[in-house]
């Protein structure tokens, strides 16, 4: 069936979006809906769109329900707004609605509500995410509490993202630069891509700053942890988390790997005392886990490599180079 024109009619957005939702218990009132609750609340937006059209109701959740978490708060609730072009086949949306409802209720997130529907000038579907959280009492304390002699530390796999994105659009190039196999495993790592379940186990585990790393890779976001607390920050690049057919891709199409976007991975600046704890304690990550540099006085983030040190300066995101083709060439409706 096609999708119409407008406003999704209420028969329509019952059997194929609300159905799959965890929806908060008291209905729709007049298009929006409303909640009680005591305490600091955090909200954050995010767009979908330019990744592959069968993803979209997983990033719909975790793109931001990730950063509500690093921000020191419990992702409650979600609020969607889904458009598409008229025509759009509706498996589309009940497909999308259902994989949104499942990462939601994994995560204990309710959606409170949104919009669904086509309208003209809308050629590619795109997605409006809005997710509110509520920081408990003793929430991360964020960039003003970090010192000279605070470590760095890294959860997850850098450019992994990128990998993943350029895989799914252009899986013969990829092929041709790492291989078959390497395709493969890269493309089976897509529940990576996120920081959301990594910054719930640091919020627990006790630290000073949490930070996702997305578009401009590592450099842009030390960069931006530098800028928000004031000290400069040093990385020894021998103890960066990469993922290994990710960098090989990404240094095999000539591009900086330290500039890739590599949403999943997730940065902590820790005190000794938490960074020891969180270490010992590094299997609830599930996942790579490596203390790689520390907090000093100064401005900007350098880089060592062997004995140099060096300034770390933001090179071009190689989401960039494909990013036109991840948002057309992806889409089949």
């Amino acid at each position: 069936m096609s999708l119409p024109k407008g406003k999704l009619s209420q028969s329509l957005l019952r059997r194929l979006v609300l159905k799959n939702l965890p929806m908060v218990k008291k209905p729709l009132e007049l298009d929006s809906s409303s909640i009680r609750k005591a305490g600091k609340i955090v909200a954050c937006v995010d767009p979908v769109a330019g990744v592959p059209p069968e993803f979209y109701g997983f990033f719909a959740v975790h793109y931001p329900a990730s950063d509500i978490a690093v921000r020191g708060a419990i992702p409650k609730y979600l609020l969607v707004d889904i458009n598409y072009p008229e025509g759009t086949n509706s498996n589309w949306l009940y497909k999308t609605t259902r994989m949104l409802g499942a990462e939601a209720r994994k995560h204990g997130i309710k959606v409170l509500g949104g919009h669904t529907g086509s309208y003209d000038g809308i050629s590619l579907p795109f997605i409006s995410s809005t997710c509110i959280g509520y920081a408990p009492r003793r929430s991360l304390p964020g960039p003003g509490s970090v010192k000279e002699g605070d470590v760095l530390m890294i959860v997850g796999q850098l450019c992994l993202e990128s990998a993943w994105l350029i895989a799914s659009v252009r899986s013969r190039l990829v092929e041709e630069h790492v291989g078959r196999r390497a395709r493969r495993r890269i493309s089976r790592k897509m529940n990576y891509l996120t920081a959301l379940p990594k910054a719930l186990v640091a919020l627990k585990l006790g630290s000073k700053c949490l930070h996702d790393i997305t578009e401009g890779g590592l450099a842009a976001a030390l960069h931006e942890l530098c800028n928000s607390t004031g000290k400069s920050i040093l990385v020894e690049e021998s103890k960066l988390t990469f993922d290994e057919d990710s960098l090989s891709l990404i240094e095999s199409l000539g591009e900086d790997p330290l500039s890739a976007s590599s949403f999943g991975a997730l940065l902590i600046i820790a005190s000794q005392r938490q960074a020891e704890k969180i270490l010992s304690a590094r299997g609830k990550f599930k996942e790579k886990v490596s203390l790689c540099g520390h907090v000093e006085r100064g401005s900007g983030p350098f880089i060592v490599s062997g004995n140099r040190k060096s300034p770390l300066r933001i090179g071009r995101d190689i989401y960039q180079r494909f990013s036109k083709e991840l948002l057309m060439s992806s889409w089949r409706h």
